[in-house]
């Protein structure tokens, strides 16, 4: 594994050769603290600034320009993994050795160095460490019904967006219209107003359907934004274009910064809806929404406006997927391996993905990596302090895993905190309200972090 300074280096200079200048004092400090997989409210005391200025402040805006430097989504979760990948790719290209620090080269291919990579915001078309689910039959079947409305849930790190882009090709292949939009470019002022979020959202489609914008021709004050965003969609742009239009829209869940908008918007996309299984000119719309399930822990559930179309579930890899994904990365297990695997990580696509990742790139073995992976320096410390994170900031839902933690037989949750824990991922609910950890790892890190040995 390179280490911190190395990766941090690399970094630095890299910013510097795209943009001319150097990371700032602070922004060099919270790149390599997160490197090193502290929290924000660590690096804040160690630097001695607020919490808020660092994770609202500092820490979105390097992220947003490391993110654009090398285009692909960055974040605290995900940096080190992203940033190392990069280093080797760069020090494979400059040396052209048959040997890297860690990564034995010879083994693995130029392409193979490119494509691996790990399944975290998405996995490229292409890709050969994509494997096909069940679901994406289950939606290509879907978007060619009018009016088709298809909800794609799950805990983050599930493959919401790769599903979400081959939904848009296989669109694409029906010679349909496409719009994929991601609410994660959302602007935070964006979000302060329910007129200017639509107008937001009304010019994003347009431009992405290659159309004149229009907006000030439809928009009428006297009866609002949301019925003013709707005689748009209909009078103008479903009345334009004569194919149907599949309507991607991913990670959704960042509109809920702002429940009011939220509301109104999802009411109104349910409205859409409603008038499809009627008015013709309205089934030409096929939406499909992509969101993350932990949006739940900071919400009313019993309020929730994600109930209409067609709900798909992202569910965890079987174990012949996890062997499928195994023989793409060409690592051969034995069966017990197998069975261990599973019951570590409970078949996440992302964890999985993960032990692929470092087995191929790190020339490494399942047993040295089960090792350590319940530990904060394992391969997959950056999921598990996210998922800490969330359970520190909400003190209900702490309690009640570590009384989950403690058991050795299922337990019966309030069914609230029950749903939200498994919203998380972090448990699997039985019959009822009776909920078990959804895999070893979470069983073994979180009871030595939450409760002790």
């Amino acid at each position: 594994m390179k280490d911190i300074e190395s990766i941090s280096l690399f970094t630095e200079q890299l910013v510097k050769l795209r943009i001319g200048k150097s990371l700032s004092d602070i922004e060099r400090e919270v790149l390599r603290e997160s490197l090193s997989g502290k929290t924000y409210s660590q690096i804040a005391a160690k630097l001695d600034y607020s919490r808020d200025y660092i994770s609202q402040n500092v820490a979105p805006k390097l992220w947003k320009l490391l993110s654009s430097i090398l285009e692909e989504r960055i974040s605290k979760n995900n940096c080190r993994s992203v940033l190392e990948r990069q280093l080797v790719i760069s020090q494979a290209r400059k040396k052209g050795t048959a040997q890297l620090g860690s990564i034995n080269l010879n083994k693995i291919t130029n392409s193979a160095i490119n494509n691996c990579q790990l399944l975290d915001a998405r996995v490229p078309m292409g890709n050969p460490y994509y494997i096909e689910r069940t679901e994406q039959l289950i939606c290509h079947l879907g978007i060619n019904k009018p009016g088709a409305f298809i909800r794609i849930k799950a805990p983050r790190q599930m493959g919401k967006t790769s599903l979400l882009m081959r939904i848009v090709a296989d669109a694409i292949k029906q010679k349909y219209q496409t719009v994929r939009l991601s609410f994660q470019r959302l602007d935070s002022t964006v979000l302060k107003d329910i007129n200017r979020f639509l107008r937001w959202f009304s010019a994003n489609v347009t431009r992405k359907l290659q159309l004149e914008l229009k907006l000030n021709e439809y928009w009428d004050d006297d009866i609002g934004s949301v019925e003013s965003c709707t005689f748009y969609f209909q009078d103008y742009l479903l009345s334009k274009i004569d194919s149907p239009i599949v309507l991607a829209l991913d990670e959704v869940e960042q509109i809920f910064q702002s429940p009011e908008i939220a509301n109104d918007f999802l009411s109104m996309l349910d409205s859409w809806y409603g008038e499809a299984k009627e008015v013709k000119l309205w089934q030409k719309l096929r939406i499909v929404l992509a969101k993350s399930t932990e949006v739940y822990i900071s919400m009313n559930i019993n309020k929730s406006p994600f109930n209409m179309g067609l709900a798909i579930d992202l569910s965890p890899f079987t174990l012949e997927q996890t062997q499928e994904l195994a023989n793409n990365y060409q690592i051969e297990l034995l069966p017990e391996e197998y069975n261990l695997l599973m019951r570590l990580v409970g078949g996440h696509p992302y964890l999985i993905n993960t032990t692929f990742y470092h087995i191929k790139c790190h020339d490494t073995s399942l047993e040295r990596l089960i090792k350590t992976a319940g530990t904060d320096t394992g391969i997959y410390s950056d999921h598990l302090h996210r998922h800490l994170q969330n359970l520190q900031q909400y003190p209900q839902l702490k309690t009640a895993f570590e009384q989950v933690l403690r058991a050795v037989t299922p337990v019966e949750l309030e069914q609230a905190v029950a749903f939200k824990l498994k919203s998380m991922g972090l448990v699997v609910q039985l019959e009822g309200n009776l909920v078990l950890p959804s895999c070893d790892l979470y069983r073994r890190y979180f009871y030595d972090v939450l409760i002790g040995i």
